[in-house]
């Protein structure tokens, strides 16, 4: 099932809030992609009871002590984003996708284990600690979506959501397209109602509504990436049983940028008044025809988190492996900065705008999902292996609140954002798959396969109706304990991920692991603006029926990794 996300541009000027701060941005940052070494990536990351790899401490502590020898490996990275955009001006029907995509080079992974023997012990043969920066998501997508619209426009829905406020009233995202002369006052003097500018009022000025035809191109462009620093103590009991800890530090680096553009088709359809007071007292109208607008959202977010993760590995058998381990709930430490802009353009120049608004900062903190990893591989040495691992993410603990709170149970400011995360976030499951085949000793061929469900809940309430974290946002209403929620239901997104490798390890130290892996994403639909004070009209008056374009988003990476490690 799929569901319509609504811009942030908009939803801020309605909720009067700031940043990104909501339940789908706490879920963006939680959710992981793991990278790490060549060989678990290749493996699909199934590598919970295997260990013995540097990409594999980031599922279990554990496997840093499966190896006796020391370890260093490095991993350069390849990430190649395609973004297939189509856009629905009426919200029904899709013109031919748009294409994009970009690379980016990247360190996924860089990793030091060491290894001490425990002579002097019966029971243990040997402990490890190690320093391994694997990363866990890549923010990756640039999206753009084009479409001819002559029944909405975004300056209208900017002068929708301003309908009652005075210009001191409009937070920073409408006053910059008003000081932008994107929207202004019609009707009676001080009766604060608005109509954008590429919109045309009724003689009788009693409502606005689009003269012509729109070229409207929107862009959401991301990037950034999550990396956790595993600082990691393993101790390996009598070959067969294998335990371990590591104590998190995680970053984030997330930027995101939204930039929305229309431009009349034809300019003379769009003629625009500009009426200003002059020094005697009389009032001037002068005319001109609207050619484009530019509005555009910044956002710059990074966060450093901490969290601590207990593992083990134990061998039934010489050929069974079963492994599992817990990570606490990560706590980040999140700063942003976001900024709004507008522009506009007219036949006489002298009515051009263009403003920013000021720069908006806040700091918070954001308590994300626990993590439960289990596994279970059958190994062949010399020949192969085939391991499944399960994880399980709980979205429904995610919780924001104040840098200077220091209680976990204080809802501060929160508390509707917290009450939205509790009900509507939920339980993702993932299931992992790898398997390797060694032809001869030098050269091991692998594959592997993932399957990750979506974290997001969905209600119906007592008539039937379908109510999302969208929807209780977009109407304002936090209080969604209020309402008759009878039953929940999960969104069956399902992000795939396939991915193909080979390694090599000479007689020597020098050991080489390849891989390349494709990850699909759900479908997502986006509406980059929304009329929210009324519906859409013809120059009769009549209701159009139609509230904003839709964009259908289908996102995929493809990454090729290649690790180049040693062994002391």
């Amino acid at each position: 099932m799929k569901r319509i996300f609504i811009t942030t541009i908009f939803l801020l000027s309605l909720a009067f809030a700031a940043g990104a701060q909501d339940m789908y941005y706490a879920h963006t940052l939680s959710r992981n992609n793991y990278y790490g070494s060549a060989r678990s990536v290749a493996l699909g990351n199934a590598v919970t009871a295997l260990g013995g790899d540097l990409g594999s401490v980031t599922f279990n502590p554990a496997g840093g002590a499966v190896n006796q020898y020391w370890q260093f490996t490095v991993t350069p990275g390849l990430l190649f984003s395609a973004v297939n955009t189509s856009y629905a001006a009426d919200g029904v029907n899709y013109g031919a996708p748009n294409k994009e995509g970009h690379t980016k080079f990247s360190i996924p992974n860089i990793g030091l284990m060491m290894v001490l023997d425990s002579e002097d012990s019966d029971w243990l043969r040997w402990t490890s600690f190690g320093v391994v920066a694997n990363s866990t998501n890549n923010f990756l997508s640039y999206s753009t979506g084009r479409g001819v619209n002559s029944n909405t426009s975004f300056l209208g829905s900017l002068a929708a959501g301003a309908w009652g406020l005075k210009p001191s009233e409009m937070p920073r995202n409408l006053y910059a397209g008003y000081a932008a002369n994107q929207f202004g006052e019609y009707g009676a003097e001080g009766s604060l109602v608005y109509a954008g500018s590429n919109e045309r009022v009724n003689d009788k000025e009693t409502y606005s509504y689009m003269p012509g035809a729109l070229d409207q191109v929107s862009v959401m462009n991301s990037f950034g990436s999550k990396t956790d620093l595993a600082w990691n103590l393993a101790f390996n009991v009598e070959d067969c049983f294998y335990f371990g800890f590591n104590l998190g530090t995680p970053t984030i680096r997330y930027r995101f940028q939204e930039v929305f553009s229309e431009a009349a088709q034809q300019p003379s359809a769009f003629p625009v008044v500009f009426v200003s007071q002059q020094k005697d007292g009389s009032t001037l109208k002068e005319t001109t025809n609207y050619v484009n607008s530019t509005n555009g959202y910044k956002l710059n977010s990074s966060g450093v988190g901490i969290y601590g993760q207990l593992g083990f590995i134990y061998l039934p058998t010489k050929n069974l492996r079963v492994g599992a381990s817990f990570q606490t709930p990560t706590l980040y430490s999140i700063s942003e900065e976001w900024r709004y802009t507008a522009s506009s353009s007219y036949e006489r120049i002298k009515f051009d705008g263009n403003a920013k608004s000021s720069l908006g900062e806040a700091t918070y903190t954001i308590r994300t999902p626990y993590v439960v990893d289990a596994g279970v591989a059958w190994t062949v040495p010399g020949l192969g292996l085939l391991s499944v691992d399960y994880e399980m993410m709980d979205y429904s603990v995610i919780k924001y609140s104040d840098e200077d709170s220091y209680d976990s149970f204080v809802e501060d400011s929160w508390s509707g954002t917290n009450n939205i995360n509790r009900k509507f976030g939920g339980v993702s499951h993932s299931v992992r798959a790898g398997l390797e085949v060694k032809p001869i000793p030098i050269l091991a061929l692998r594959a592997g396969y993932s399957l990750v469900t979506s974290g997001e809940k969905y209600w119906l309430d007592d008539t039937g109706a379908m109510v999302t974290a969208e929807t209780v946002r977009f109407k304002g209403n936090t209080d969604i304990f209020a309402q008759n929620l009878v039953s929940s239901h999960y969104f069956k997104d399902l992000t795939h991920a396939f991915s193909i490798g080979a390694g090599y390890s000479s007689p020597g130290s020098f050991f080489a692991d390849l891989a390349v892996r494709l990850t699909n994403y759900p479908t997502v639909e986006y509406a980059p603006y929304y009329y929210g004070a009324y519906d859409a009209k013809d120059n009769a008056g009549r209701s159009l029926g139609v509230a904003a374009p839709v964009e259908s988003i289908d996102r995929s990476l493809v990454d090729v990794l290649l690790t180049f490690g040693w062994r002391f």
